[in-house]
């Protein structure tokens, strides 16, 4: 089973719930069991419940972040340092800001999990003309569409380690891309490719890089 937390009250976690969404049909596609709470259910108390009731091995966690804390609905706690028991042995994709500085690690020590995530914020841009229809956005595909790849992999029976470097490899491509634009004289091209750097510098895998989905 994968748990996946999709909040949506800001521009930036709608364009994440959005691209969780694209995962939702790759998953339900596979026949994998799922719980989603998106929106206003993404909270603390839901959350812990059902990890504490149902222990799924998969989590896919969406939303804002720092070194010590991922947030859900409406910039609330969502996990703490605190919680480190409950996220023990899992395999976790944390798209947020920062996590994988210090919480990541803390999560994955003396255990046989895995967490992927970022060490720096994870940062995309948007085109204003497309804000109300990410799907119509093709400035925010450049990043968002590598870190899809990461669950991607990971549903489709990839270890953490194929699964992040993929996401890698395709960031690449999109910095070349983004290189092409500069060429033609882009306003803005050389920004865009500064954000994209930050993620691929800081996206990081902690623990076990050999862990796989389990269908628990």
């Amino acid at each position: 089973m994968i748990l996946i937390t999709s909040p949506k009250y800001d521009d930036g976690t709608e364009y994440l719930s959005y691209y969780s969404s694209l995962i939702l049909k790759e998953i339900n596609n596979n026949n994998i069991p799922v719980k989603n709470f998106e929106g206003k259910e993404a909270n603390r108390g839901n959350v812990i419940k059902f990890l504490q009731k149902k222990n799924p091995k998969t989590l896919f966690i969406n939303g804002h972040g720092d070194e010590k804390t991922l947030y859900g609905s409406h910039n609330l706690l969502l996990f703490s340092i605190e919680d480190i028991s409950l996220l023990k042995n899992k395999l976790i994709y944390a798209r947020a800001c920062s996590a994988g500085a210090f919480l990541g690690e803390k999560i994955v020590e003396n255990n046989n999990g895995c967490f992927i995530g970022y060490k720096y914020p994870f940062s995309f841009w948007i085109d204003q003309k497309h804000s109300a229809t990410p799907s119509r956005d093709n400035t925010a595909k450049f990043y968002l569409e590598p870190s899809n790849e990461i669950m991607i992999f990971i549903i489709n029976g990839r270890t953490a380690q194929q699964s992040h470097e993929k996401s890698k490899k395709m960031m690449i491509e999109n910095m070349k891309k983004i290189l092409k634009l500069e060429e033609k004289k882009e306003p803005g091209a050389m920004g865009m490719l500064q954000i994209l750097w930050n993620n691929f510098d800081g996206q990081v895998l902690h623990g076990n890089p050999s862990a796989r989905f389990e269908d628990n």
